[in-house]
């Protein structure tokens, strides 16, 4: 399948926003550098013709000729989203020997300001973005139709992605975890679940939801935080966690981080694991095998998303036909934070 066509492709220009104001296109200009010496009202009239067009000035002056640079834009939520260190690596042993390097951002998992980072990376006039475990807001995704770019959405995966999406069923990686640990003999099961990409944490709760009910179980032990997956999380909200529910036997976590943390309260309580409490996580991080016990999780092909990433920007960029979706397969890792004694 090729990769999908953006509509107006044709990208908006200083001019275009003129004439939608009827000013000088140096006008333009000087509220885009220097907004202060423009009259309120007619700063106001610009930057609202700016937002209706989706015009993105372009920052890259040195590379108007070509039309583009060779850079490939990165975003994320943080540089400690799960997963990101593999990606980012993978993808740019792939692209770098061809030439093309890599800037990356992160919004903190700040939605006010997701808007703004992705209009400041389409500035550098990018080759390609990449947006990994990120949400992309209305505003941005028509900036980012309007672009003529390949845009990669990379995560958990979408059926009707901006451009390409490479990822892995969140949902199947989960009822893999719940289905496997139920044999061993656990019922009583909590999920934790932070705040990840909007369709991770759709599928996350689907497969959850879909595994507990095929098991005739209650899926209503779940806790959603809009936290972020770290180690801290998890030790912050495991008290809690038992607190609600004393009969737990075994809690999921949707990434290893968070389970580390979960782990690492337990010690501090002076809880077993897994003799008292169960924990499992989903990644199969370096922190995974680390940590003690070492953690039962699902591994996700970080690497393999990134080195696909990268292989399918360069077709892409060269104008050959590229997946529109490309699923990659989990594999359940079964350790000491899972053992039945």
């Amino acid at each position: 399948m090729k990769a999908k066509q953006r509509r107006n492709s044709g990208k908006s220009t200083l001019a275009d926003v003129a004439r939608m104001t009827g000013v000088s296109t140096m006008t333009v200009s000087r509220v885009l550098r220097e907004p202060e010496k423009v009259s309120p009202q007619v700063r106001e009239k610009i930057e609202a013709a700016i937002s209706e067009l989706g015009y993105v000035p372009n920052l890259a002056a040195s590379n108007l000729a070509s039309s583009t640079s060779r850079l490939v834009t990165l975003v994320v939520p943080s540089t400690s989203t799960p997963g990101c260190s593999q990606f980012s690596e993978a993808l740019h042993q792939v692209l770098k020997p061809k030439g093309y390097n890599m800037i990356l951002a992160e919004d903190h998992f700040t939605a006010a300001d997701e808007s703004r980072l992705v209009e400041m990376m389409l500035s550098y006039n990018p080759a390609a973005m990449v947006m990994y475990q990120f949400d992309s807001s209305e505003e941005s995704n028509n900036l980012l139709l309007k672009s003529t770019i390949p845009v990669v959405q990379v995560g958990g995966t979408i059926a009707t992605p901006l451009g390409i999406n490479i990822g892995t069923n969140f949902g199947l990686a989960i009822k893999q975890l719940i289905n496997a640990l139920a044999l061993k003999g656990f019922h009583n099961i909590a999920l934790l679940c932070a705040a990840h990409e909007h369709h991770m944490v759709q599928q996350i709760l689907s497969g959850w939801h879909s595994a507990m009910l095929s098991l005739n179980q209650s899926p209503h032990r779940v806790v959603s935080t809009s936290l972020p997956p770290t180690v801290q999380t998890g030790q912050q909200l495991l008290p809690e966690i038992l607190l609600n529910w004393p009969e737990l036997d075994l809690l999921i976590c949707t990434s290893d981080e968070l389970a580390s943390g979960a782990i690492a309260a337990c010690h501090k309580k002076g809880i077993s694991v897994p003799a008292q409490l169960a924990i499992a996580g989903l990644g199969d991080g370096d922190i995974a095998q680390v940590c003690s016990p070492a953690l039962t999780t699902v591994a996700i092909p970080y690497k393999q998303m990134g080195t696909l990433t990268g292989k399918l920007i360069l077709q892409a960029i060269q104008g050959e036909e590229v997946e529109e979706n490309s699923t990659l397969p989990t594999q359940l890792m079964l350790r000491g934070s899972t053992a039945v004694h």
